[in-house]
């Protein structure tokens, strides 16, 4: 097939093979309903002329160069209404299916575009691509909730392609020489200029991009601006265009199949080993960590052995992953012998690494006491479970019964008790279950020995409105051996005294 070259109006619906077409019609969206005009909601689909292909594109009577780009536009204005985040995560989502034909997308405003003159020879033609590209686009928007259709179009350059998938015409153009024709065509809508420079150019009379061009270039970069003007010659092809190219969110899956059943989870530990050296040569390649990945040891008839391991510091450390897995396994016991085993990567972190100092500090070992205690505390989970390991946590109450709890160490403050305001008086990491009655003698009051107040009082008064009225008078007594206790007395009642709590 020959490149056509002579000028075409949008409404001629494909390529003829005598060259006299330029632009080139695309399938338009597929609907139930009959086409009308250029409402993606009630177009209906009509193939490319198949004689179009990557063999045609290379070979066209050497107009077409093998490395010169074609970009295709997926333009989603059902978008616009959406914020700027719930925008960005759609675009995300759709990037991820868009790869599947090309290896390089890059995101625009409510547009994804693709390069595929690579992709031509693969899949044939650009009816195979948009074939495989539009079922899954209409499903992901369909799951989303959002109207099944999308604006798309192919040019040599990114923001020709762009404009024309804007302006709805579905069209192909091979050649960058014939864009300036397929672009003159275009009302100027399309350039989605602000509201002023939209009035100027309708007040000049500049109704379609070809009024723009008749005007000197001189005179509209005072008038309308630099960028006006680069984003008309980056459609031209005569200005670069910058891309923000998809990239998609690392995963890791590996497997290994044993050669024979396993009961022995020591014999297992050596392709363990290897296969936690292909995680970590993954994650340092791409200058990641990860602080929760699954082991899974996979049995014959039954459902898999899961291995949860959740780090409190993100690691990539083999050594340091290898003895958690070693110490999950001695507590561990497996329904049947084990046929494979397979490393899946949960959540993926950004590595931190720390560096040495070059002069000793005082408070330089600060950071590595803290990496090895949540290593520490790590095993000790491996060991023991994930809910054996208690921590202790500061509560907003006057009460000292009620002023602190037990949480898991893994589990998070809740966010109004992490920022409420806690008693700042001193008080005792031991307390007592049951406060223990203390006994006056001659006047002096006794624990094991005879109690010297060295501070107080510190009045208490609470829950009052429970019906269990709390009213205290708090002090600070030492024994003779020098150890520090909590004591209080009532306020009420008999006004008893009552040992509470050890400092430590």
């Amino acid at each position: 097939m020959e490149d056509p070259n002579d000028t075409v109006q949008f409404s001629q619906p494909a390529a003829t093979t005598n060259g006299s077409a330029q632009i080139i019609k695309l399938p338009l969206p597929s609907t139930s309903g009959e086409s009308s005009g250029l409402d993606p909601g009630q177009s209906q689909q009509k193939p490319i002329n198949p004689s179009i292909n990557s063999s045609t594109s290379g070979a066209a009577g050497g107009h077409i160069r093998a490395h010169t780009p074609l970009w295709y536009a997926l333009y989603f204005p059902q978008l616009d209404e959406l914020s700027e985040a719930r925008q960005q995560k759609i675009l995300n989502l759709l990037a991820g299916i868009a790869e599947s034909i090309s290896s390089t997308v890059s995101f625009h405003p409510l547009a994804l575009i693709c390069e595929i003159r690579s992709s031509l020879k693969y899949f044939g033609d650009i009816n195979a691509i948009h074939n495989k590209l539009e079922p899954l686009l209409t499903n992901q928007l369909q799951e989303l909730q959002l109207p099944k259709y999308f604006l798309y179009s192919a040019s040599p350059t990114i923001t020709g392609s762009l404009l024309l998938a804007r302006s709805g015409h579905n069209a192909l153009v091979y050649q960058k020489e014939n864009l300036r024709s397929a672009l003159s065509l275009l009302p100027i809508e399309v350039l989605q200029l602000h509201k002023e420079q939209n009035r100027r150019l309708y007040n000049m009379g500049v109704r379609y991009l070809r009024d723009i061009w008749r005007l000197p270039s001189d005179g509209l970069r005072k008038r309308f601006g630099s960028d006006f003007i680069n984003q008309l010659n980056k459609a031209l092809g005569k200005a670069p265009e910058p891309t923000q190219n998809y990239l998609p969110p690392p995963a890791f899956i590996t497997s290994y199949d044993l050669p024979y059943e396993l009961e022995n989870l020591d014999r297992l530990l050596p392709v363990a080993d290897e296969l936690l050296a292909q995680l970590c040569d993954f994650l340092r390649r791409r200058d990641l960590s990860t602080s929760h990945l699954q082991f899974f040891l996979l049995h014959e008839k039954r459902n898999s052995t899961v291995i949860d391991m959740g780090l409190r510091q993100a690691s990539r450390s083999q050594e340091h992953i290898m003895l958690l897995l070693e110490t999950h396994f001695t507590n561990l016991s497996i329904p049947a012998p084990v046929i494979a085993l397979k490393i899946e990567i949960k959540k993926f972190d950004a590595f931190m690494n720390h560096s040495n100092s070059l002069f000793p500090e005082r408070n330089s070992t600060a950071h590595y006491s803290n990496n090895n205690l949540n290593k520490f505390m790590e095993q000790l989970r491996a060991k023991l479970g994930d809910n054996h390991i208690k921590s202790v946590s500061i509560v907003a109450e006057y009460c000292p019964e009620h002023a602190s709890q037990q949480l898991n160490y893994e589990e998070s403050i809740q966010p109004n008790q992490s920022n409420a305001p806690v008693v700042k008086n001193i008080r005792p990491f031991w307390l007592l279950p049951e406060p223990l009655l203390l006994s006056i003698r001659r006047g002096k009051l006794y624990h094991r020995k005879a109690l010297t107040i060295i501070n107080g009082p510190e009045r208490i008064e609470t829950y009052w409105w429970s019906g269990t009225d709390v009213c205290r008078d708090y002090y600070i007594a030492k024994e003779e051996n020098g150890s520090r206790l909590w004591i209080y007395r009532e306020k009420q009642g008999e006004r008893n005294w009552y040992l509470h709590g050890f400092f430590s």
